[in-house]
Parts: structure tokens; C-alpha cells; sequence
């Protein structure tokens, strides 16, 4: 199992967005900028599923959470869009190679409805993927 191949082809994976805003990374240092949207990730492992009795290779099952943050008071429409195109970058069906193992890219990706946050509007983005021994 490599959690860091895996983490790391979803977060490449993201960087092919066409023009990208900045990104804030998990443990990274960042300091958003005044008037400027951004995209926040977070990786969310879920429990392994065992593929045998006898253990073996397991199911690992996760969501890469990105949240755009967009300056509040300009409205909804570019953050909206803005999460509109990370969800379609994401569209099943896909799999990504991540190492020895492929994930699976199988459900459309949930759009939340979006939160203020002091001073921020943010719109969380939900990818459920799973990877699978190659």
C-alpha cells in the first residue's frame, strides 16, 4: 500500500485544471491573498477493505476534498464555476495510476453548497475514488 503514490496522482491530477488558482496544500505553508480565490485540499482515507479472508491485498477507499475559497461579496457564480470545472476534471469514469496500485474514479464528484468563512465563500468539492492493487 502507498498512500503517498496515491495522494500524490489525485494531486496531479489536479494541477491539469486548466488555469488553476493557487493551491493550498496539506502541510504546506500558504497565505491566501486578498481578493483571490484559491483551492484547498484535504485527503479523506476511509477504513481498508480486506479483498480475502485471509488478508492479502486490500480495497483502500478515500475522498480528496477540495474547497474552493473565493473572496466573499463577489457573489457565487465564480466559485460555483470554479467547482464545476475541479468536479469535471474528476467525471468518471477514470483510473489513475498510482504506483502498484490504480484508482478508480467511479462516482461524479458532490458539489456541497457553499459557506461563508470570515471573509471567504467557500464551496466544498467531494471526489470519492478507491484504489485497487494493480
Amino acid at each position: 500500500m502507498s498512500i503517498v503514490a496515491i495522494e500524490t496522482a489525485l494531486e496531479e491530477r489536479l494541477q491539469t485544471l486548466p488555469t488553476p488558482p493557487p493551491i493550498a496544500w496539506e502541510d504546506v505553508a500558504f497565505e491566501p491573498t486578498t481578493g483571490q480565490g484559491y483551492l484547498r485540499v484535504h485527503h479523506l482515507h476511509n477504513h481498508p477493505r480486506d479483498l480475502f479472508i485471509e488478508g492479502g491485498p486490500a480495497e483502500l477507499p478515500g475522498i480528496l476534498q477540495v474547497d474552493v475559497v473565493w473572496p466573499a461579496g463577489q457573489g457565487k457564480v465564480e466559485a460555483k464555476q470554479m467547482a464545476e470545472q475541479v468536479a469535471a476534471l474528476f467525471a468518471p469514469v477514470q483510473n489513475l495510476d498510482a504506483g502498484n496500485h490504480r484508482i478508480e474514479l467511479a462516482q461524479t464528484p458532490a458539489i456541497a453548497g457553499g459557506m461563508p468563512d470570515e471573509g471567504w465563500y467557500t464551496v466544498p468539492v467531494s471526489i470519492n475514488w478507491r484504489a485497487m492493487p494493480a
